[in-house]
This record gives structure tokens, sequence and C-alpha cells, in this order.
């Protein structure tokens, strides 16, 4: 249905700009929940009355009759449901038609080019310690975040803000001196809110010998390569990781501060320089600079986005912990200050996580539970999958037991053991080649699975466009359980060898899409159970 539906969302973005000069926001269709509506009913037309302040049922004529003009055969019926929904029947024909090319194409069938340059902004933990359970959260969603949009032919620059400078940086630095006395012997004094962990004595251990003056930037490095080993085990790459200390000293934000003077947007008061935030929608104005002269984080955060857009992107996404929430007005508004449209950053909220088990879970040097803690015990497929079983601004338990377990309880084993399935099957029928001359002997049941097959292509454009990976996984559960269903109720493996072929068709598709909806999800398809 990838080109069914590439043809009706070019068709109907025609429609309505040249005939009501009016863009939407996509996705223009869905997929209604009682098949009698058809396989894809689309809104526009209430929306395009709603904006122009006309009847509904003239627009979603209209919008019908350029449906029927322009798909032929395809289509087997469009028809007009009050209040003025436009429902789409995909003829057998179409059908048909769209297994051939999924059976040639596999996944490219299902990918579209559109380009676009995006710096993907996630995770950014201060490097004062190894990432936690929460971070790990954040890791996964903007990875799977960053897979959909290159898997739509999106330029995506997956960026590590690194927070090096401030009193927590001071504080860890002062944290690994001290060890560095204890482990020589000295009398030594922790700072009573520093860092306290096994890990900065590891740290400590590594920096003896180093000069105070490179102390620093060696201890900094040292944890980088913490985070960057805890995200490598979790499958998470970057290609960018921007110093916050680099910035300041470039001077970008004495740079972006004397910008705002230009536009008359500071003032001083109480010997303290602020940002008029409140001329653009924040509920207060913002402090730049304190009266003891030192820079706040909102002021780096100004010239880090204005670094960001200056680098020629027509996206910026950033997700942040639900700690950041009442930070989203005074970036906004930050934004606009500096003269760009606020809609070209995204901010996604990641709420927290926390961690349901019978049996007591082992911890690595410490109390709390670390990323890599959970990594160790569940593994990594598991670790991801069950990070993104819920809407990104929904709090989030991990179920280590569910996790663990060899059962169609566990939805990820459910899944993998789909596709595992139909390989055997594959095995078992020695098929080496998929003949699509046998397509149109299926029958009606199994069309009604190929309907939900190339129902993909709208779980992608929804998970796209949201930026909700949780409609991926609700997907993939949905198809396993149809697949599952279906090989209890149809012979795959017929002695009628129309039936046989038709269907081995069938599972192939079904089992690209598996294998891709996995691989976006950075799961690695089991071939075997």
């Amino acid at each position: 249905m990838r080109k069914i539906y590439e043809n009706l969302s070019s068709i109907i973005e025609k429609t309505i700009e040249t005939k009501y000069s009016v863009k939407l926001t996509p996705p223009l269709w869905d997929i209604p929940k009682d098949k009698s509506y058809g396989d894809l009913s689309t809104t526009v037309a209430l929306r395009i009355a709603s904006i122009l302040k006309r009847e509904v049922k003239p627009i979603a004529e209209e919008i019908k009759k350029e449906l029927i003009g322009k798909l032929g055969e395809i289509v087997e019926k469009v028809d007009v449901v009050e209040p003025g929904f436009v429902n789409i029947f995909i003829s057998q024909k179409g059908l048909v038609d769209s297994l051939e090319m999924i059976l040639g194409e596999k996944s490219n069938f299902f990918r579209e080019n559109r380009p676009r340059r995006v710096i993907l902004e996630f995770v950014s933990a201060n490097p004062t310690g190894p990432l936690s359970i929460a971070h790990g959260r954040q890791a996964v969603v903007g990875d799977v975040i960053g897979r959909v949009l290159e898997f739509f032919g999106n330029e995506v620059i997956r960026e590590y803000y690194i927070n090096d400078e401030g009193r927590q940086i001071d504080l860890l630095i002062r944290s690994v001196e001290e060890r560095i006395k204890e482990i020589r012997g000295e009398d030594f004094n922790l700072p009573e809110d520093g860092y306290w962990g096994e890990y900065v004595k590891d740290i400590a251990r590594e920096c003896i010998g180093v000069e105070k003056e490179k102390l620093r930037e060696a201890v900094i490095d040292k944890m980088l390569s913490l985070i960057k080993s805890d995200l490598a085990s979790l499958r998470v790459k970057f290609n960018s990781w921007f110093s916050q200390r680099e910035m300041i000293e470039r001077g970008l934000v004495d740079e972006v501060i004397d910008f705002l003077k230009t536009k008359n947007l500071v003032y001083e008061e109480e010997k303290a320089l602020w940002f008029k935030a409140k001329d653009f929608g924040d509920d207060k104005d913002r402090v730049l600079r304190k009266a003891e002269g030192e820079l706040t984080y909102f002021a780096s955060d100004i010239a880090y986005h204005r670094d960001k857009i200056y680098r020629k992107v027509d996206k910026l996404i950033n997700l942040w912990g639900p700690d950041h929430h009442g930070y989203i007005n005074r970036v906004k508004a930050s934004i606009k200050a500096l003269g760009y449209p606020e809609d070209i950053l995204d901010i996604i909220i990641i709420q927290l996580v926390t961690i349901k088990t019978k049996e007591r879970m082992s911890r690595r040097k410490g109390t709390a539970i670390l990323l890599r803690d959970l990594i160790e015990e569940v593994g990594v497929d598991a670790t991801r999958f069950y990070y993104l079983l819920r809407r990104n601004s929904s709090p989030l338990e991990f179920d280590i037991d569910l996790a663990k377990s060899f059962s169609f309880d566990n939805p990820l084993y459910y899944i993998q053991y789909a596709h595992a399935r139909i390989l055997s099957i594959f095995r078992k029928a020695e098929i080496k080649e998929f003949s699509p001359s046998y397509n149109k002997f299926l029958e009606e049941e199994d069309l009604s699975l190929l309907r939900s097959i190339l129902e993909f292509n709208y779980c992608l454009d929804k998970v796209y466009y949201s930026l909700e990976p949780v409609n991926l996984v609700e997907y993939l559960k949905n198809l396993a359980s149809l697949f599952h269903n279906f090989y209890e109720r149809r012979r795959i493996l017929s002695s009628n060898i129309n039936e046989r072929f038709s269907r081995l068709n069938l599972l192939e598709a079904l089992r690209v899409v598996l294998d891709t909806g996995l691989k976006l999800l950075g799961i690695e398809p089991l071939t075997k159970m």
C-alpha cells in the first residue's frame, strides 16, 4: 500500500492546496477500526470546512471525485460518510499488486524519500556519572526516532550536548581530587554535595599522576568514555558531541547576548542581566548573567540553539527529562526572539522509569540501578523493547520478570516467535524464491492479513509525525497476534500448489514487515527460538 498510500496522500495534498488553498498537517489518513468503513479514511473535508467556514459535504464529494478519477482500478470504491469522512476501499488488484512489489523491493517498498536535515539532541546527561535507567529510556526513544527519520530519507545529526561547565562539574573534579588523596593515604575531605560513587574512585585511580591543570579534561574524558560505553552496549550511536565549555570559550554565548542587546531584548536589574522572555510568550523574564557575573545555563542554551539553526537545518528535535518541562516556554521564547519560527523546534518530554520485579536485581557497585545493570539483567533486545511500551509522556514501569520470560505473555517473545516461525515454515517448504504469479490465488482471509501487513505504511507515518515509537511496538504486537491466529486456522503448506505458494508469498511479506519493524526498534530479529 506504500505506492497506493503515497498516491492517495499526493492526490489529497494537491487537491486541498489547489482547490482550497489550505495546507494540513499530515498524516492525512487513518485506519478505521471498523473495516466496514474501508481500508483508509480521511477527515480532511471536515478540517477544511472548519478552516474555511464552509459546508462539509461538497468538499468531501470533490475529494471523492478526485480520488476515483486518479486512482482507477486499484480502488474498489470511495464512500462519503456523515459528517464528512471519505473512506477508501482498496481493490483486490491493488492488494495483489502491492504484494508483488513487496516481494521484489522488500523493506524498500515501505520507504519514502523525504529529504530533510534534522538535529536530534537526546540523552545529554551531565558527564558526572554512569547513565541511569531513566537516561536509558531517553536513549532508546531517541535512537528509534532517529532510525525512523533516516528510514524516510532524513539526514539526522544525532547530537549529545555535553554539560561540561558549571557547579556540578566543579564538584566532580573536587570529588576526584579528594579520592586521589584518599588513594595516596593522605587526609581527604569529600564535598558533602559532591560525588561519592565507586566510579569516582575508579577514575581517581586512573588520574593519579595527571597534572592539576589537565585533571579537568582527563576526568571529563573518562566520564564520557563511560557514557559512550553504556550507549554502545544499548546500540545507541551519536555522530556529534557538542561541548558547552568549548561553545563558551568560542565566545558564542557573549555573541548571542550582544545580539539580544542590539534588539533591546535584555535589561539590567539588581546587577543581573535579564532576557525579556515575557515579550515572547514566557511567564516571566529570565536571567542570562547573575549579579556575580556567572552565566546561567539558559544563556548557554540560547547560544546552543542559535548554533544549531545556523547549521542549516530544517528541524530541531530535543528529548528532555520530566524535570525540564518548565523549560520549554523559555527556550521557545528565545528562538522567537532570535527571529526564527518556534515550530522549527520540537521538544519531547520523556517520563521516568520504575523497576518492577519479584526477585532482587543485582546492582553494580552501589544501590542505584544503572543502565548497565538493567542490560546485564535482561539483555539489550529486551531492554530496548520494554523502554518503548508506553507513550513518551507516560511514566514507564519496567517489568523485569516479564522481560526475561520465554512465554507468549512476553510481547517481545511473541513477536520474535512469529518471525522465527515463518522462517521455520520456509525451511520446511525448502523455498528459495517467491513467484508473484501465485498472488492471484489468495483467498479472502489471506487478503485480510495482507491488508494488515500493508498498514505498516500508516504505522510508520504515524511514528514519523508523532515521534512516538510506541505506535510501532503496538502495530508489531497486533501483527504477530494476527499471524499466530492465521497459522492456527489456515494450512500454509497445503498440497494445493496455488494455496501453498500464494500463502508462502503472503508470509514473506509479513516477515519483511516484522524484520523491518524490529530493526527500526534496534532489535535483531531471531531466526530460531
